[in-house]
């Protein structure tokens, strides 16, 4: 059992995948892969107080951790987005580096996982 990744969501992304162990793969590797440039984005986004740009990213973020299965990431993306919501760009700007870490964390271990680098 994981504290970063949900078995649950791990198993349905499978099924939706037609029970494509590859498919499943892929999907990890590509959310390793893109960890580093959508933590950028965010950044550049926040700094720029671009709230569209910051929108667009949380939403990508949110979405891909939901279907992989990154409780903490979704969770701590949502915080940000509530604070978007609010205009609060400082507020969200306070939980990028906690983003970042779980991100981090969590991208490890779905590359032990499925015998990925980690590029993080």
């Amino acid at each position: 059992m994981s504290r970063l990744l949900d078995e649950d969501a791990l198993r349905d992304l499978l099924t939706s995948l037609g029970r494509d162990e590859g498919a499943r793969t892929r999907f990890a590797r590509d959310f390793v892969s893109l960890w580093d440039t959508r933590v950028q984005r965010l950044t550049n986004a926040l700094d720029s107080r671009d709230a569209e740009e910051t929108h667009v990213v949380l939403l990508s973020i949110r979405s891909s951790s939901k279907m992989i299965g990154a409780q903490v990431i979704e969770a701590t993306a949502s915080l940000m987005h509530s604070s978007l919501a609010r205009e609060d760009f400082d507020g969200c700007a306070r939980h990028l580096d906690r983003l970042d870490q779980v991100g981090r964390e969590t991208c490890d271990e779905l590359a032990a996982r499925f015998g990925l680098n980690s590029t993080v």
